[in-house]
């Protein structure tokens, strides 16, 4: 991977996103409860992003292979996400929630099936589980990274500074892939 500029772009840029969702991850159960939710509401509304992620995934299966830039996909991918972070800051009841969660949803159908075409597509032959490997090792560190900073942010500035600073992260990963030359994605 040390000459791939196309696994390097890729790598921190998803590495961004995942920084910035792990930011909220365990902490969402508590922002649940502070909409006034409880344990039944965190369940159900996980449960729709996993349905909402599947049904869309039907739909991506179908079509995903007939646009040329797969690129655009991540890019409208992370948009959805940090406009869905946004959207958190205004949710006042289930059904905003819920609806959110769909929307992540679609996401999550555009994002993760085209990150892994797009690493597949330029993994470097003989490499291969050297850099899934390193995949996984940057992957696992910025999770364990953004949930711990996430209870730092929350308690210290509240969930409102954390879904826009998680927001602003994910339309950096969107513009990072955005603005990156063709040529080298």
């Amino acid at each position: 991977m040390r000459n791939n500029t196309a696994l390097k772009v890729l790598f921190v840029s998803n590495a961004i996103y995942i920084f910035a969702a792990l930011l909220l991850g365990p902490l969402y159960a508590v922002y649940v409860q502070r909409i006034g939710g409880g344990v039944l509401l965190v369940s159900i509304s996980t449960a729709v992003f996993y349905i909402s992620s599947t049904l869309f995934l039907l739909f991506m299966a179908r079509w995903g292979d007939r646009v040329r830039e797969k690129e655009l996909m991540l890019v409208i991918s992370y948009i959805i996400r940090g406009l869905c972070f946004l959207c958190y800051i205004f949710i006042e009841n289930a059904l905003f929630l819920i609806l959110v969660q769909v929307a992540f949803g679609l996401a999550e159908s555009l994002g993760t099936p085209t990150f892994g075409v797009l690493f597949s597509k330029h993994i470097d032959k003989k490499e291969e589980v050297m850099e899934f490997s390193d995949w996984a090792l940057v992957s696992n560190l910025v999770m364990a990274l953004g949930t711990i900073l996430g209870g730092f942010v929350v308690s210290s500035l509240g969930f409102n500074f954390l879904f826009v600073s998680i927001a602003t992260l994910c339309f950096i990963s969107a513009f990072w892939i955005l603005f990156t030359p063709r040529g080298d994605l």
